[in-house]
């Protein structure tokens, strides 16, 4: 009788141990999921600024606006965490090289809008790799729980600083 009294709390101590685990998991998985999409509205707002800049160029058939339009194009439509990354990184060189063509009064203003909103995507980003260390750290305490629960390590997202900008 008394084995299967410690069969039973140990059995019952086991269940408390992952179901804590997989409610601190799910906590940190979900704070991963809010930080990437805070990341992917300032994304969009670059985009906004970034489509703004090529639609009010003072000669949209330069080389430079052209390869912005591809950029912007391959950066909205990719697939792949890491692509997006890349794709990302494209895009901020297409932007930086499209300022030498300028525009209108439309343009001035998404390019003087640029520096900011590129603050506001790493300020994003930071928050996003912070979480996914975190969460990270916490599937390798808890490698049982995360095994079992088919919990996967996340990659971090990585920009590259726009010139005159430090990462």
């Amino acid at each position: 009788m008394r084995l299967i009294g410690i069969v039973g709390l140990a059995l019952l101590w086991a269940v408390v141990v992952l179901a804590l685990g997989k409610r601190r998991l799910q906590a940190l998985a979900t704070h991963v999921t809010a930080a990437w999409s805070r990341v992917q509205a300032a994304l969009e707002k670059r985009h906004d600024l970034g489509r703004q800049m090529v639609a009010n160029a003072a000669r949209p058939d330069d080389p430079p606006i052209l390869a912005l339009h591809d950029a912007l194009t391959q950066a909205e439509f990719v697939s792949g965490f890491a692509m997006k990354a890349r794709a990302e990184n494209q895009l901020s060189r297409g932007l930086r090289d499209a300022l030498a063509v300028g525009g209108d009064e439309l343009f001035a203003e998404a390019a003087t809008a640029m520096p900011s909103v590129f603050e506001a995507v790493q300020r994003a980003a930071d928050d996003y790799n912070a979480q996914v260390r975190d969460y990270n750290a916490a599937l390798e305490r808890q490698a049982i729980v995360a095994r079992f629960f088919r919990y996967e390590p996340q990659e971090e997202f990585c920009l590259e600083a726009m010139e005159g900008e430090k990462s």
